[in-house]
């Protein structure tokens, strides 16, 4: 399995530390090794910077000029891959970006999934939502599952909305893609990914579980780091950092990876089938937890298209978020 690791920021942040215990995982303290990559969201156009290789995250060159290349971004991901499905090829690295309506979306993805399995024909795959036929605008290059199920949400995407849709509506309906996704092969089926939609939105999915005869555990964990800032020190690799010395008050980060890389306090499991909305490093669980983002401006945004129309979910949920703000003591 491949592991995940993904930064939604308040204010435009650098992830090298994070990113230097990640690379860590891809070959040194773990066994991903067939490969790594990172999409990271710079400037106010919405554009992406991207970078692939095929060789381990912890020998490769270009991971190591980007741990110390301090890129500031409000939202990233990366992925280490470790082949069980596809190739060891540049085509089969995560994470894969394509755009639709104007808007860059990345996916990266940890697990396996039967439906999309690569020994199924593309043409014997499940059409999402109400996909046609007529409506596969996105086809996988590689030949892994995570991008065919990737192209399969966008298809899905593309054929559902006509305009650009509002947060809470995206997050409803993405959530119903996942169940379909899931439905029928709940015990084989492991799909946890990071999912960037924009400058500012990152969703996170997991529906965790291991592969027969292993022990690893495949899910997702995040943290949200706020003021007042501490210290922490990165689980696979001998480094330390003191926060408060390198952030304001303005600042505010959420990393969620496969497993916590740093010996902190405050890393929370996510729990089976939940799905996560991040924005400016904070969690938003439910449509109707959505709602202020979209109200403050902080939706989808495109030169090409327009916006749905705001509307109020009606829901008894209630979208509490102290727990996931309270400042980080260390261990």
């Amino acid at each position: 399995m491949c592991q995940l690791m993904g930064m939604n920021n308040a204010a435009p942040t650098d992830f090298t530390f994070s990113f230097k215990g990640f690379c860590q995982r891809g070959g040194a303290t773990d066994i991903h090794s067939h490969g790594f990559g990172l999409c990271v969201y710079e400037g106010d156009g919405g554009g992406v910077r991207s970078f692939l290789d095929t060789l381990p995250a912890s020998e490769s060159p270009l991971a190591h000029v980007i741990q110390n290349y301090p890129i500031r971004t409000h939202n990233m991901i990366a992925h280490v891959r470790y082949a069980t499905t596809g190739a060891v090829s540049l085509e089969n690295v995560h994470p894969f970006s394509r755009e639709l309506w104007g808007i860059h979306w990345t996916f990266a993805h940890n697990g396996q999934v039967p439906k999309f399995d690569h020994s199924t024909p593309l043409e014997a795959q499940p059409l999402l939502g109400s996909t046609s036929t007529k409506d596969l605008h996105y086809h996988p290059v590689g030949d892994t599952d995570s991008e065919a199920v990737f192209c399969a949400i966008l298809n899905a995407v593309k054929a559902e909305f006509q305009s650009l849709p509002t947060l809470p509506v995206l997050h409803r309906f993405l959530s119903q893609l996942c169940k379909e996704i899931i439905e029928g092969d709940e015990e084989t089926t492991i799909f946890n990914f990071l999912l960037g939609c924009g400058k500012y939105t990152q969703f996170a999915f997991s529906w965790p579980g291991r592969r027969p005869g292993s022990k690893v555990w495949n899910g997702l964990y995040y943290i949200v780091r706020s003021p007042p800032f501490q210290t922490a020190s990165l689980v696979d690799a001998d480094y330390t950092i003191d926060f408060a010395k390198f952030t304001n008050s303005n600042d505010r980060v959420a990393v969620i990876t496969t497993k916590p890389l740093t010996d902190e306090k405050g890393w929370t499991e996510f729990e089976r089938g939940q799905l996560i909305m991040f924005d400016k490093g904070l969690p938003h669980r439910s449509p109707r937890c959505c709602e202020q983002v979209e109200k403050e401006g902080r939706g989808l945004k495109s030169k090409c298209f327009q916006r749905l129309r705001a509307c109020s979910i009606s829901s008894a949920t209630t979208c509490s978020i102290s727990s996931d703000t309270t400042p980080i003591t260390d261990d």
